[in-house]
């Protein structure tokens, strides 16, 4: 087919029939006005809140995001005219690296009538910064004002050392400390207080934008009117009792004194120094801790600030005496057993704990009359009683068995060393 006549065979095709195709086209046009008859198209001048989706977790957003000036929308006359609350505008983070630095992410607003169709937003992208959330752990430092006249400063004391700072990561790396600040009273009334501290840099400078845990320090520093000294003994402090059955044996403190400073007035009511309480509850060997003194405030001590405290805990022992019941130990069902006693009297000693644990359960001994032949015998009790407790004495110590009956039938060979029993008379 030559070029000519396809070409004559499409602008036939164009013109076939040409006057319904026009009135196709007229009717499309009809509909496209009335549609957009029955329509508002109006613009809202904003402004309206974007919000975050997606947003990686471990990461923060930290620049503040600019609003929506200008929505631009189609919607069914009868729904008035639109409000921010008919919007919701967002952004997705799910592909917005967390560097720290600003990038640009487009804003998709949705009206919330699914009959609003939505042509354009100012602005169609905003800038948001995303960034990694770290913590890190920065020293504590106190800076007091200078000493009031006529008053003396002791050692600032404060705590926690150390806290812990969270937040963006540009900003956390640059904080090297958290500082708080001390004004000294001109009256020399002591420093005893919560305050919170502020995130610096390695210049000094405050660091914005992130979060101290804890958030107050409790500061400490005693001021002196009349300053003195004075060498009082350690007294520890235990908290608690050692387990039943166990009782301190011994409390040894290293050093034995303490010397103390503050103000005359109240060093003079001073006789020793507490330890903090040291815990020994439920406690079954000894208890050592390095603890800290318990002193009253705006009294220091001079050195070290805590004593090194043993505590010697040991059973608790004494002797008692329980009544044991006999047992015959290897009889033969043939023969009779007769005891010249029923029970002894079996005295022992050891802790509290194992003779309450043996008094708990009814007690025995055993006679061994294996291999007896009738006749009468003396025997000596041995009875078993359980490893910590030691047996005294036994009363009585040997007992009189006289066995009745037919002899019993030949055995093996006794054991070389085994002992052999005596009749008294057969």
């Amino acid at each position: 087919m030559t070029v000519g006549r396809l070409m004559r065979r499409l602008a036939g095709g164009i013109v076939h029939n040409w006057p319904l195709k026009l009135a196709a086209v007229a009717l499309a046009l009809l509909l496209y006005v009335g549609l957009v008859a029955t329509q508002d198209s109006n613009t809202y001048p904003g402004p309206i809140r974007v919000d975050v989706i997606n947003q990686p977790a471990g990461t923060v957003v930290t620049n503040q995001l600019r609003t929506v000036d200008e929505v631009k929308y189609i919607a069914p006359a009868d729904l008035g005219r639109l409000t921010a609350q008919d919007f919701r505008a967002t952004v997705d983070l799910s592909n917005v690296p967390p560097t720290g630095s600003a990038t640009s992410v487009r804003v998709v607003v949705e009206a919330n009538d699914p009959r609003v169709a939505i042509l354009d937003v100012v602005p169609r992208t905003i800038p948001v910064v995303l960034d990694e959330l770290i913590s890190n752990t920065v020293p504590v430092r106190v800076n007091r004002g200078s000493a009031p006249p006529g008053v003396d400063v002791g050692a600032t004391s404060f705590t926690p050392a150390q806290v812990s700072v969270t937040g963006p990561s540009t900003a956390v790396k640059k904080v090297v400390a958290v500082e708080v600040n001390v004004s000294l009273d001109p009256s020399g009334i002591n420093v005893d207080q919560e305050l919170e501290g502020t995130p610096v840099d390695a210049t000094g400078a405050a660091v914005t934008g992130v979060n101290v845990s804890p958030q107050t320090v409790h500061v400490t520093i005693p001021l002196y009117t009349n300053l003195q000294s004075k060498t009082v003994p350690i007294n520890p402090v235990l908290a608690g009792v050692p387990a039943p059955g166990f009782r301190v044996a011994s409390v040894t403190v290293s050093p034995l004194t303490a010397t103390l400073e503050g103000n005359a007035n109240q060093l003079a009511t001073l006789v020793s120094a507490d330890t903090a309480p040291i815990q020994i509850a439920g406690a079954t060997r000894a208890v050592s801790q390095a603890v800290a003194l318990s002193l009253p405030t705006g009294v220091t001590a001079v050195g070290s600030p805590t004593v090194d405290v043993t505590v010697q805990v040991q059973a608790v022992t004494e002797t008692r005496t329980f009544t044991a019941g006999m047992r015959v130990d290897g009889a033969d069902p043939s023969q009779t057993y007769t005891l010249s006693a029923q029970t002894v009297l079996l005295t022992v000693f050891g802790s509290t704990a194992d003779l309450d644990r043996l008094g708990s359960t009814a007690i025995t001994v055993g006679l061994d009359v294996s291999g007896l032949s009738p006749g009468t015998y003396q025997l000596t009790v041995v009875p078993l009683v359980p490893s910590g407790v030691t047996v005294v004495a036994i009363e009585p110590s040997i007992v009189t068995v006289t066995v009745s009956g037919p002899a019993p039938a030949p055995s093996a060979s006794p054991p070389p060393g085994a002992q052999t029993p005596t009749p008294l008379h057969t």
